[in-house]
């Protein structure tokens, strides 16, 4: 992994299935004085990022998005602003590939991502729906227990 400035998704598009859409617009804070109990994410991609996270830490296969419709949520420029995201977008790449040229394909490693996002999105719908709580409570608590949570259980 490069610099700290490299960023291989740069140009390439981070898409969700046309029909999650809305449930996205629903949890994001799209708009001046949302509130956060309701709408626990500042963007889209926060939301997103979360669901390949979750998919990879329940071992869940990225689901083909391929021939789908799909919506354009925003560009892979979002992730100069957090370098962090690379750096774990392509080791959950090359851990699901097992093979250190899925690296230098950038494309590739977002379709990965993509479909990983489709595959956890239900469950954080449900970790922020489950509960007697309001949204951002739910999913902290299942995010912890999620945490904690035995990963050979898994």
């Amino acid at each position: 992994m490069k610099g700290r400035h490299f960023n291989p998704f740069q140009t390439i598009d981070i898409n969700i299935p046309s029909e999650l859409h809305d449930t996205y617009v629903q949890y994001c804070q799209r708009q001046a004085g949302a509130n956060i109990n309701m709408c626990p994410f500042p963007r889209m991609v926060d939301l997103w990022f979360l669901s390949v996270c979750v998919a990879t830490r329940l071992g869940l296969k990225p689901i083909d998005n391929s021939k789908r419709s799909t919506k354009k949520i925003i560009d892979g420029s979002i992730f100069s602003s957090d370098p962090w995201r690379i750096n774990i977008l392509m080791l959950i790449a090359l851990g699901l590939e097992d093979d250190i040229q899925i690296l230098s394909n950038p494309s590739k490693m977002m379709s990965i991502a993509n479909g990983l996002a489709t595959a956890g999105f239900p469950k954080v719908i449900d970790m922020l729906e489950d509960g007697d709580a309001e949204p951002i409570w739910n999913i902290s608590e299942a995010i912890d227990t999620l945490l904690r949570r035995d990963t050979k259980a898994l």
